[in-house]
């Protein structure tokens, strides 16, 4: 996982072709990038935390910090199917937490170091925990570029297709969820009104 880090393209290929594939650490960093949302919602010093903490469900911020990763995942491996992408659904999980680990690195010492600067020192941390989001960025497009074995002009193609995909699957889940509300609402009134006929 740390080869990674600094050699992305040689750690990624090693990673999905040589190693035995076991998903157990992928899971703990994801799980750990969920926890370090609701302590970021919670323990991000005074200056720099905006949260309205008194109203904290950590339930909440747990599945929305994780929320955007899952949908990535999925409409990746949507649009990489129909690319010929040679990455599976698995090996897309592996890249996306093992690119995940710097910015979890970065936005565990945000945390920290927010409970000890000033005012004047709050756009450096800022600065400092952008680093870990653009490190993240530059390993999961490099893994991407591995794992499904693409040229960089083809992984920026089907990167757009697939926040395309994604919009897509919004739009459709929350269709989805109206119409199941509507159909549950309708039945609902339907069976109010037969018992109050009764």
């Amino acid at each position: 996982m740390f080869h990674v880090l600094l050699h992305p393209f040689d750690g990624f290929y090693h990673v999905i072709n040589h190693r035995k594939k076991t998903y157990f650490l992928p899971t703990l960093i994801l799980l750990l990038v969920g926890i370090v949302g609701v302590l970021s919602y919670q323990y991000t010093g005074f200056i720099l935390n905006t949260f309205p903490v008194h109203y904290i469900n950590s339930v909440t911020i747990f599945i929305t910090t994780l929320f955007p990763i899952v949908l990535f995942l999925i409409s990746n491996w949507s649009i990489t199917t129909l690319f010929d992408g040679n990455g599976s659904i698995g090996d897309i999980f592996i890249v996306m937490s093992y690119a995940l680990v710097p910015k979890l690195l970065f936005d565990i010492s945000g945390i920290l170091l927010s409970n000890v600067v000033t005012m004047e020192e709050a756009p450096l941390l800022n600065a400092f925990t952008m680093i870990g989001t653009v490190w993240f960025c530059f390993l999961l497009f490099c893994g991407l570029c591995v794992v499904h074995e693409y040229t960089a002009l083809t992984n920026v193609l089907t990167l757009i297709a697939t926040f395309i995909a994604a919009i897509i699957i919004i739009f459709l889940a929350m269709l989805y969820f109206t119409l199941i509300g509507k159909v549950i609402g309708f039945a609902y009134s339907a069976f109010s009104e037969m018992t109050k006929r009764w």
